[in-house]
């Protein structure tokens, strides 16, 4: 008798689903699905809550774990687990590339258009020097250096080298030791999702403004090169190591493509139903192009 495949799906800690917690479950719950439709008996699955049931991780061996988790103790048991032969979506590496520092350097090749940031330490503060490279009557971002966004704070729009230095302050009372300084790109904003070379969405947002959450009306039907911004994100994915990713683009008055931020594993939220198919045959050809197992079970599904 076969060995049925042990799976294994992490949710994101809530901390870290700001303004998220239901849609990121959601996702996972529905990709575990897929697989739980496409293996049926030939598998056995155990979710967990990080905050909760982390203990899991080591009483048990799984052969293909979906992990949402960004926690760093979660992320080194997930190392562990890959050295053993584990394969992990996204992969532990791929999640630490996320985080604002590695993504401002991994994506500062020319053809992503990143905006032009630097880095500062929040305890040694900054000079209006740091702010050369930026137009300052237009605004630009501050953001925390580590993670993406916990609370709404942790990335704010500012115009002036005051303001800049009161979030400063805020961040250094929270203990956020780096912080990015980062232009900022004006346009049509487009949000969209990927599965590495098979899958591609997008979402219109409206135009950019101030406040990454007020929704102003923009043009949907805006001409850009959709073609190339969709080889673009998933070139990116490949060079962060993610399989599952999601973005913000910017198209500018001149046609020009923006990637302004990149993410592991997003929530698909208008796409979610359609999305979760392609993620869990994504996931079953990477374990059998990565694990030589028993019966090539795999192969039979």
């Amino acid at each position: 008798m076969t060995t049925p495949l042990n799976l294994l799906g992490i949710y994101r800690e809530a901390k870290y689903s700001n303004h998220a917690v239901d849609a990121d479950c959601a996702i996972l719950d529905a990709v575990m699905g897929a697989l739980a439709v496409r293996l049926g008996e030939s598998c056995s699955i155990v979710k967990i809550h990080p905050e909760r049931d982390s203990h899991l991780l080591e009483q048990s061996s799984y052969d293909l774990i979906l992990s949402m988790a960004q926690d760093e103790t979660i992320l080194a048991a997930l190392e562990e687990l890959e050295s053993k032969g584990a394969v992990v979506l996204n992969s532990s590496r791929a999640i630490r590339n996320c985080f604002r520092i590695g993504l401002s350097n991994l994506l500062s090749e020319a053809a992503f258009s990143y905006p032009r940031s630097t880095l500062i330490s929040v305890n040694s503060g900054m000079t209006i020097n740091s702010l050369n490279f930026l137009n300052i009557s237009r605004g630009f971002w501050i953001k925390r250096g580590d993670y993406h966004a916990l609370l709404d704070e942790d990335v704010t729009y500012v115009e002036s080298f005051a303001a800049v230095n009161r979030v400063l302050g805020d961040f250094k009372n929270r203990g956020i030791a780096k912080a990015i300084i980062q232009e900022h790109c004006q346009g049509e904003l487009f949000k969209f999702y990927g599965v590495r070379d098979s899958f591609f969405a997008l979402r219109h947002m409206g135009k950019t403004t101030k406040d990454r959450y007020l929704t102003v009306s923009g043009d949907p039907h805006i001409a850009f090169d959709r073609q190339r911004l969709e080889s673009l994100a998933h070139r990116a994915a490949r060079k962060l190591g993610l399989d599952y990713f999601g973005g913000d683009c910017v198209v500018n008055e001149s046609d020009k493509l923006h990637i302004i931020d990149f993410n592991d594993w997003p929530s698909f939220r208008t796409c979610r139903n359609e999305v979760a198919p392609y993620m869990a045959s994504y996931a079953l050809r990477k374990f059998e192009s990565e694990v030589s197992y028993d019966n090539c079970l795999v192969q039979r599904v």
